[in-house]
């Protein structure tokens, strides 16, 4: 930090100098540098201070004085500033290499030494106080970063826990104005509305005892309601807060030899499991096997219900035909029957038959003959029957 300063100083004594021989953009460009220097140079000073006061607060007695003077004497010369720091050695330990700060308390001050002239080996340099090299302000810088992420992870937890808070607070206010509206139109309703005496003109004490007694039961109810559930949560609380307990105290009672237990078990479920996904390869084959041969008895079985399906059908065909034909035979032998009577009658008609002789032939045909001239002129007489009757009229 000293360094820092010397340095800066000497850099503005040389740019005093030759300010007169900068051009406007020039003269920009330089002081654009130096607000980038010293932005750089207040955020290394503000970390190097976080550093010591989070490690050894002692150290940082007596540090802003140093700074007020070291301010007095940079207009006069760097060397003093310099010797300044040489005197105030002893009054705090900047001496050895930033890298001890990032230490425990208890280390830096035993690692602390009186001999002035180890001390000024290494990082130090005579007149302008102890060096920082890259490693070691990326180490600080690391530290304060995981301090910073730390701090920023505990204000987000209590952030979160304050907003949930805020929140179940918020939740609490809508019920309870929710709660003093019904309360309030109910109050209006029932007291004010319907419980007005017209013939008095005043609300009865006994409406507005009533309407309170309703009130406080419903009160009371929803009070049980609320405790129930607050004790519910507290046993859901209270058993949480006991397993964070128990796994607090079983992390904190594990060793490594938990751990090396843990890994030779973990060894051994692997090879188990190893086995057992070779065995199940093995059984996914037997089960492809067995998947094709289930599929080609399928297919074979479809065949042959086919073929059955097909053979019924044959065979309720042959019974309905067998049934046809079974009607058709009794339909036939009645038939049959029938025809057999008559054959019967036939033959005893035939029996019983005689052929005529030739002259009852001829006498049978004339008869016939005589028969149709006989009908023959009975309808012409009778036509000229008609005849004659329709001419007399």
């Amino acid at each position: 930090m000293s360094h820092h300063r010397s340095s800066f100083s000497q850099y503005s004594q040389s740019f005093s100098q030759n300010l007169d021989d900068f051009t406007d953009a020039e003269l920009i460009k330089q002081v654009h540098d130096l607000k980038q220097q010293i932005k750089v140079i207040n955020l290394e000073n503000e970390i190097l201070e976080k550093t010591i006061m989070r490690l050894e607060p002692a150290l940082m007695n007596g540090v802003q004085q140093a700074l007020d003077y070291a301010n007095r004497l940079a207009s006069s010369s760097s060397l003093n500033v310099g010797s300044f720091v040489k005197s105030q050695k002893s009054g705090f330990d900047f001496s050895a290499s930033p890298s001890r700060l990032l230490q425990s308390p208890s280390k830096v001050s035993t690692t602390r030494r009186v001999d002035s002239s180890a001390r000024m080996g290494g990082t130090v340099i005579f007149g302008t106080g102890p060096r920082i090299n890259v490693l070691e302000r990326s180490e600080l810088v690391t530290t304060e970063k995981e301090i910073l992420v730390m701090n920023m992870e505990k204000e987000r937890t209590k952030a979160a826990k304050q907003q949930a808070l805020l929140k179940a607070q918020l939740e609490e206010i809508d019920v309870r104005e929710v709660d003093i509206q019904k309360a309030c139109v109910m109050f209006n309703q029932e007291v004010i509305v319907d419980g007005w005496d017209k013939i008095a003109q005043r609300i009865p004490a006994e409406i507005w005892i009533r309407f309170m007694m309703e009130w406080v039961k419903i009160t009371d109810s929803q009070i049980g309601k609320l405790r129930l559930r607050t004790s519910t949560l507290n046993t859901q609380y209270s058993k949480l807060k006991g397993q964070i307990k128990d796994k607090a105290e079983l992390s904190e009672s594990l060793c490594p030899v938990d751990f090396e237990k843990l890994e030779i078990e973990n060894g051994e479920c692997v090879a188990i499991i190893d086995k057992k996904l070779q065995q199940l390869g093995e059984l996914k084959k037997m089960t492809g096997e067995a998947n094709l041969n289930l599929s080609v008895h399928k297919k074979a079985m479809m065949e042959q219900n086919n073929y059955l399906s097909s053979i019924i059908k044959t065979i309720k065909d042959r019974q309905r035909m067998i049934l046809e034909l079974d009607k058709e035979r009794d339909t036939i032998k009645i038939q049959a029957d029938s025809l057999a009577q008559q054959l019967d009658e036939v033959k005893k008609v035939r029996d019983m038959y005689e052929v005529p002789e030739g002259a009852y032939t001829k006498n049978y045909f004339e008869f016939g003959d005589k028969e149709i001239e006989f009908n023959v002129t009975e309808i012409e007489f009778q036509s000229f029957s008609a005849l004659e009757s329709s001419e007399s009229m």
